[in-house]
């Protein structure tokens, strides 16, 4: 055992060297007294009875000869001794009573006692019945107020303020939340706090200084979270070297004056044109001045994450002083299946159990394990992060340990790239991730190639809002522009274009996809790097046909392979036609979804697209002549779109006739229609000048003619669609002022509450094969989880919902999922699909969600085909 002084000790000590931003405001000694009553409910029958072995008769008598009965976890119990029989020991600490200034009472008390109970993940509820002599006897609180006395000695916290305003009060609840799970969870582990009798403990002072204090300096250092000093900004030579001139958004980042607080900067400006180095510039200059201690670049995709990491990998070093060890992670659901992604973190993985219904239950050494050996969560407690934006999002929705996300965000600068690229619902996470992020004093920067007006305007009104300021109204519409905001105003700066970036993209419009599939081989057989944009995986899956029928080998690139397969065929798009690419290598042809229009660095000298919202069409065109090559086998730079004529009175099913699968994709006929007439109508995309009209046009609903009547209500769809999908954020997102409460969600795991709506749900299909009588993962590693992990594809359940074991392999299987977790044996949307040899293809034979036995395939080099029904064969 280990003796609870000395684990509240262990505790207020990490808490104390953890790297903490100027906008935390407790005083060390404060900060160290309430963290180190966190865990005042073990002072408890309940508690103590746990082990019977370490009963404390001394204090709470003899041990009953049944055992103590059980009753509410630690958490409750700590909460209840905290409002109530223990409060007065801490008036010296939240006074009551102070002349002329605000006092604590029991409302205002409440969001920090919350934060110093609910440290195991979340919020404790309120005890259904309140609890008597046989969970907290006199003995009890007569230890708890011994212990309570000692802490003050040792810390002689000084009296705390009341904040003026329950913002204030519910940040400061919000901090001290995040702190003292993060604390605790690192002062559980044995490994680093070893148990001590009691006799260490016996002068707690002692044990302070001599023991807790330099363990926990040893622990931060082991894991990975020690402060990192930032090195001094002298320009962006230190992280770019091989820059020589800045671009116009690089200098304006390198020069603009800062304004105090926390800052918001909004950079849209083509692609192209450096705005991620800028970003990284401004993140630089916010460490340098000590207002930032590490930054998280959040993306929309895992593919773009990876790339994002891959271009950071070098640069991040410079954003730290030589002899500093900052951490650099991967966040994402897949980050430990990039090659590149090293763990940085030594964890020893938690011992094998199955996790109990409610996290008081689990031991604060098991959650540490588990948080640390869990890297796409560890990135968010990094000096710098790469990952997808779901992991901040998960902030701010009522799911476990969101405080604790909170508090590993708070003192970063959070970038934002391709800011625009998100749903209703998104949006809605955005804006209170923005409002949050403001609120508890960092900083963000959001990238954007073509961001409409209205939705800057929402951005930059919901971090003001998290700085209890004013919405201004925005006034600029020159591009390319960088927006700064702080908390005394908003500053719209229009600047110049990158040198070589401004040009002119012919646009032409082809009929269908025959008329594609004619000018793809045609410049496939003058050597040219052509990219096809289909808006599904099965349009994209036909057009490769296609292609390879007329002797063409395409590359095919799209979200339905097996991980194994996707993460090669992303190595090998970049190596072929990323920014490296030369000569013969860039012959060739990509088919590929929306996985290219974002973030990856490609260069293509021909792209053929299907029709999709100006916006993206624009991020498309961006992946056309990107890079100085001298000459290349196509005349200029063209982008062919796939779309039916623009009429000034299109027919209800304008889009649906001819691109069903576009129709389905993007449900909105009318912003289709609105971007065909605007590109179409000037025959080329002539940057940056029409960048601007471009979108507002497109997006712009209330011009007259915007909406035709035969689309009207399929765009009233689209627009009810979308203002559901926000309703639902809005109740499933937590409330700044309401601050650490039960009541604000379930907070239940983070893989049961979405950080994006799915239109149709998905199952996760863990693709195998029978090899010598066992049934094994599709993908090879030495890792058994490794292995399933690369072995998975997701699939629509409307598609897929169940695979049937094949018969005689009922054995094999239950042996396959033996090693896996319980979570992912017990969740029917994990779905193990045992394949066959056929032909050229796996087949796998499964049911619809409706029950209708279908026979799908499954190849290499195109990945999980259209489902057909078994009896097709």
């Amino acid at each position: 055992m280990h003796p609870l002084v000395a684990h509240a000790l262990d505790v207020a000590a990490v808490a104390m060297l953890l790297p903490r931003s100027s906008h935390f405001t407790l005083a060390g000694q404060t900060l160290g007294f309430l963290t180190a009553v966190h865990d005042i409910g073990k002072f408890s029958r309940v508690f103590q009875g746990m082990a019977p072995a370490a009963w404390p008769a001394a204090a709470l008598g003899p041990l009953p000869p049944n055992g103590v009965p059980s009753g509410p976890k630690h958490d409750v119990l700590g909460l209840q001794m905290l409002r109530t029989t223990l409060g007065s020991t801490l008036d010296d600490v939240l006074p009551p009573r102070i002349a002329g200034r605000y006092a604590w009472d029991d409302g205002s008390r409440g969001p920090l006692l919350r934060a110093l109970a609910g440290h195991h993940g979340r919020p404790p509820a309120d005890p259904l019945t309140t609890p008597g002599s046989s969970e907290i006897c006199t003995g009890c609180l007569d230890a708890a107020v011994d212990f309570i006395d000692a802490m003050r000695r040792l810390f002689s916290p000084p009296a705390l303020p009341r904040p003026g305003s329950d913002h204030d009060i519910a940040r400061l609840g919000w901090q001290l939340a995040g702190v003292v799970t993060l604390a605790d969870w690192i002062g559980s582990r044995q490994a680093w706090f070893p148990y001590v009798a009691p006799a260490a403990v016996a002068d707690p002072a002692a044990y302070w200084w001599d023991h807790a204090l330099p363990q926990a300096a040893s622990a931060l250092a082991a894991a990975g979270m020690a402060s990192a000093r930032p090195s001094r900004f002298t320009g962006m030579g230190r992280l770019f070297p091989a820059i020589q001139v800045p671009s116009p958004i690089q200098a304006w980042a390198e020069t603009v004056t800062l304004p105090a607080g926390p800052v918001m900067a909004v950079i849209e400006d083509l692609t192209g044109s450096g705005k991620t180095e800028a970003a990284v510039i401004l993140a630089h200059r916010l460490l340098a001045e000590g207002r930032a201690t590490g930054l998280f670049l959040a993306l929309p995709t895992m593919a773009t994450a990876n790339a994002m990491f891959g271009r950071l990998g070098q640069a991040y070093r410079g954003l730290f002083a030589a002899e500093a060890h900052p951490s650099l992670v991967l966040a994402h659901a897949r980050a430990t299946l990039d090659p590149r992604f090293i763990n940085s973190i030594p964890a020893e993985a938690p011992p094998a159990r199955n996790s109990p219904a409610d996290p008081a239950d689990e031991p604060a050494e098991a959650h540490c394990a588990a948080w640390l050996a869990e890297d796409r969560r560890r990135a968010l407690l990094a000096q710098v992060g790469v990952g997808t934006l779901d992991q901040a999002l998960l902030a701010v929705l009522p799911v476990r340990h969101a405080a604790l996300r909170l508090q590993g965000l708070a003192g970063k600068v959070l970038v934002v790239d391709e800011v625009h690229a998100f749903d209703a619902y998104m949006r809605r996470e955005i804006l209170t991730l923005l409002e949050f992020h403001a609120a508890l004093g960092g900083s963000v920067i959001l990238l954007s190639a073509t961001l409409p007006k209205h939705v800057r305007q929402q951005l930059v009104t919901a971090f003001r809002k998290g700085l209890q300021a004013r919405a201004l109204p925005l006034a600029q519409t020159a591009y390319p522009l960088a927006t700064l905001v702080g908390a005394d105003g908003v500053v719209e700066q229009p600047c110049d274009v990158r040198a070589g970036l401004a040009r002119r993209v012919v646009v032409s419009r082809l009929p269908d996809a025959a008329a594609a599939l004619e000018r793809v081989l045609m410049a496939a057989k003058a050597g040219a790097a052509v990219a096809w944009v289909r808006n599904t995986v099965d349009d994209a899956i036909a057009a490769a046909a296609a292609v390879r029928a007329q002797g063409v080998t395409p590359l095919l690139f799209h979200a339905r392979f097996a991980m194994a397969d996707r993460l090669d065929i992303e190595a090998e798009v970049l190596r072929r036609f990323g920014r490296g690419s030369d000569g013969a290598t860039r012959a060739g042809v990509l088919i590929a979804t929306q996985v290219i229009e974002q973030s990856l660095d490609l260069d293509f000298d021909l792209l053929v697209t299907d029709l999709a919202p100006a916006d993206l069409l624009i991020q498309r065109a961006g992946r056309l002549w990107r890079h100085a090559r001298g000459a290349r086998p196509i005349s200029g730079p063209e982008l062919l779109i796939i779309s039916p004529e623009p009429v000034d009175e299109p027919a209800a099913d304008w889009i649906k006739a001819t691109q069903p699968g576009t129709a389905a994709v993007y449900r909105d006929p009318a912003l289709l229609w609105r971007s065909a007439r605007a590109v179409f109508g000037r025959g080329a995309i002539t940057t940056p000048q029409d960048m601007r009209p471009l979108i507002e046009t497109a997006f712009d609903t209330q011009a007259p003619g915007a909406i035709p009547a035969a689309l009207a209500d399929a765009a009233g769809q689209a627009l009810g669609k979308a203002q559901a999908a926000t309703g639902i954020a809005r109740q499933n997102l937590l409330v700044f002022t309401e601050c650490y409460d039960r009541n604000a969600g379930l907070w239940e795991p983070e893989t049961q509450t979405p950080t994006r709506l799915e239109d149709r749900p998905q199952v996760t299909l863990r693709l195998a094969l029978l090899r010598d009588g066992a049934v094994v993962p599709y993908a090879a590693d030495a890792d058994p989880a490794r292995a399933w992990a690369l072995s998975e594809v997701l699939v629509a359940r409307h598609r897929i919902a169940a695979c049937p074991v094949p018969a005689g392999l009922e054995a094999a299987v239950e042996a396959a999922k033996a090693g896996w977790g319980r979570w992912e044996r017990e969740s029917e949307r994990v779905v193990l699909a045992v394949m066959t040899a056929s032909r050229d293809a796996y087949m796998i034979e499964g049911r619809t969600e409706s029950g209708t036995a279908v026979r799908i395939f499954y190849q290499e080099s195109v990945g999980l085909s259209l489902c057909v029904p078994a009896s097709a064969g």
